[in-house]
């Protein structure tokens, strides 16, 4: 496979990057790294919790779309968050 196939890379980024001697082993390396730090990060966090990630952002953009902003989200949290203690 080629680094082509896996990226779009501009003629003229391809051409200066072709006269750096080295470049291809780079490349290699630089890739490795990726793919071990991508591994790791998804060790690191569940399925379950990367997908609620997933779904609060989704909520974020409609609550953002909806012209909602982090402060009245925010007053309305802790507004129920105070509630709920009071009722403890």
């Amino acid at each position: 496979m080629s680094i082509a196939e896996i990226a779009d890379i501009p003629a003229d980024l391809a051409e200066e990057a072709a006269r750096v001697p080295g470049i291809g082993v780079r490349l290699v390396s630089f890739l490795r790294a990726e793919i071990a730090q991508n591994q790791k990060r998804l060790r690191r966090h569940s399925e379950e919790a990367r997908e609620l990630v997933e779904q609060a952002k989704a909520e974020a953009e409609k609550l953002k779309a909806a012209g909602i902003t982090r402060e009245q989200v925010m007053e309305s949290f802790e507004k129920n968050y105070f509630d709920i203690l009071k009722q403890l």
